[in-house]
């Protein structure tokens, strides 16, 4: 099969890797999933083996015969620095997948998702957290996203962080009973209170702690109120992050639009309700967005506004409906 006009976009996560190959018409032809991407996580030889194995599976996936592209987005998470950018353009010239490859942060490419490039805010909370935007100047903002150790608030990270903290505190007897412990063992596999210490330092890597999320989240469904107060507190945090950007930006008394996406917000409706009451509280004029199922569509989007084809409602609609077809698969 033979398409004129294709594309690439990657979304190069710190627990996943997704590829798209669309036409410049929106048309989503084929996606292709592998693991993480982040060369914060990953070394850079199984940062090459999970973007070649997404992207051979996106033309897989497309009944096309792979080929270099002469232009592809790649969203980036925690590109933060310049050396950051060097690392991935350099690896990217290695991998020649495309001829002019366009590179952004994540937040960048999840930013088009929500807005599809008009003013207003993204707040992204998966394995980490941040806030971006830009008004109707042209100005950008953002906040957070500093990485776990100073930042990261409302993230996985941050929810099974808070969770592990509780349920030794509940141990200890400084705060009040919670049924995090006993789910915490029992998703470590152990019986005693000494083998669980020793679980959880086997390994203090941001990803792994992050995993740990779903417990908290499942002790909230059951009733808990310290896990009550920890998902709550997330949503808050999270929310802090867009009324942040909305005052760089002087969008704090406009009819902002603000829009989520990431895992957090994926696994149900919990934090993302907490969220929204809270942006409200601190932006009574926004208008926020339910959670974005996929963050694919925005470096979609930007590739075409990069290559200079209009984003029109009919675009976007095909790119939405494309790649959620693929997601769902």
């Amino acid at each position: 099969m033979k398409y004129s006009n294709i594309f690439l976009a990657v979304e190069c996560g710190a627990s996943n890797t997704v590829s798209a190959i669309f036409d410049s018409r929106g048309n989503v032809f084929g996606m292709g999933f592998s693991g993480p991407s982040s060369h914060h996580v990953m070394s850079i030889k199984d940062v090459k083996e999970n973007l070649l194995s997404s992207i051979k599976n996106a033309f897989s996936s497309a009944g096309i015969e792979e080929h270099a592209l002469d232009s592809g987005c790649f969203g980036v998470a925690a590109l933060d620095t310049k050396q950051d950018l060097e690392v991935f353009t350099k690896l990217l010239s290695e991998l020649n997948a495309v001829k002019k490859p366009i590179i952004v942060g994540d937040h960048v490419t999840a930013y088009y998702t929500v807005t599809y490039g008009y003013p207003g805010i993204v707040v992204i909370s998966g394995t980490g957290s941040i806030a971006y935007g830009v008004n109707e100047k042209g100005d950008a903002a953002r906040s957070g996203g500093w990485e776990w150790l100073v930042s990261d608030g409302g993230s996985a990270y941050f929810i099974a962080k808070e969770g592990l903290t509780m349920a030794v505190k509940s141990y200890d007897g400084l705060c009040e009973r919670t049924v995090l412990l006993k789910l915490f063992m029992e998703g470590f596999g152990v019986k005693e209170f000494d083998e669980f210490i020793e679980k959880i330092y086997e390994d203090t890597g941001k990803t792994r702690i992050a995993s740990l999320a779903p417990i908290v989240v499942k002790a909230y469904q059951m009733g808990d109120r310290v896990a009550k107060k920890i998902i709550e507190s997330a949503g808050e945090e999270l929310a802090l992050l867009a009324y942040s950007v909305a005052k760089k930006l002087g969008m704090e008394s406009s009819k902002v639009t603000v829009g989520c996406v990431g895992g957090v917000f994926k696994s149900g409706p919990i934090v993302w309700q907490y969220f929204r009451r809270y942006v409200k509280r601190f932006l009574p004029k926004a208008l926020v967005k339910k959670p974005s199922p996929t963050t694919i569509e925005g470096a979609i989007l930007l590739c075409l506004k990069e290559n200079n084809f209009k984003l029109t409602k009919s675009v976007v609609n095909r790119v939405r409906s494309g790649a959620r077809k693929f997601y769902r698969k």
